[in-house]
């Protein structure tokens, strides 16, 4: 039998059985993998912690069949202090639903696993402002990283299917008021945003709903930034503006 070790980070869980569980874990060296945890809902409170939700763990494990079984899983960090943050477990509830969409099993993505180490401890120690900031340039970098370009040529409107900001309207685009084409502007061009950080907030939530559609529509997932915010208060009021 043949193990193999990795470091990952539960992103998703489902019971099965009597006391099993099946596991969705984003690991540094293997992509996604579903990893089956045989009798944790029976064993102590500790083993059923490192098996869960926002966990990163060194995982030993070994392929049966057409499953991949767990065998040892040694818990690095349990991320406390976000899991008791409302705000902060909505924004990194996000983060994980993009890697769910984006990533496919067995698809190795080192660089990304690294990114989302990263912005765990970003959101840890910043405030719910440059926490969304942080999530608009990373998902940037994975427009970027799938291939795609936004082309900016005007600041009026925002084709998605043309991948273009532009000056000429027609019924595909999306219009731009100012404060959302200089976000946009200067999240591509890599400059410093500065902006009043009660609206600014709305701003770029705004802004990460316009990289949703695109990621959508281009990549043809389901990302729903409104399904993570609590009952969406924060998408309406940027949708009322």
């Amino acid at each position: 039998m043949k193990f193999i070790k990795t470091r990952g980070l539960v992103i998703r869980k489902r019971d099965t059985g009597e006391a099993d569980r099946i596991i969705t874990v984003f690991s540094e060296n293997f992509g996604k993998i579903d990893l089956l945890v045989k009798g944790i809902r029976k064993s102590k409170k500790r083993d059923q912690s490192s098996a869960d939700l926002l966990t990163l763990s060194n995982f030993t494990f070994y392929k049966k069949g057409d499953n991949y079984i767990l065998n040892t899983i040694d818990s690095i960090d349990f991320f406390y202090d976000l899991k008791t943050n409302i705000e902060k477990i909505e924004i990194v509830s996000y983060i994980l639903s993009i890697v769910n969409e984006i990533v496919l099993p067995g698809e190795r993505k080192k660089e990304f696993f690294l990114r989302l180490k990263k912005a765990l401890d970003f959101i840890i120690e910043n405030d719910s402002y440059r926490n969304y900031l942080m999530t608009l340039k990373m998902m940037n970098w994975i427009i970027k990283n799938e291939g795609y370009q936004i082309t900016i040529d005007g600041e009026k409107y925002f084709s998605i299917s043309e991948s273009m900001i532009l000056n000429d309207s027609n019924e595909k685009v999306i219009p731009l008021k100012k404060e959302l084409f200089d976000i946009l502007s200067s999240i591509e061009k890599k400059e410093k945003i500065f902006l009043d950080t009660k609206k600014g907030k709305t701003d770029l939530i705004e802004a990460i709903l316009l990289y949703e559609k695109y990621l959508n529509y281009h990549l043809d997932i389901r990302l729903n930034l409104k399904k993570h915010l609590l009952e969406g208060t924060h998408v309406k009021h940027s949708e009322d503006n």
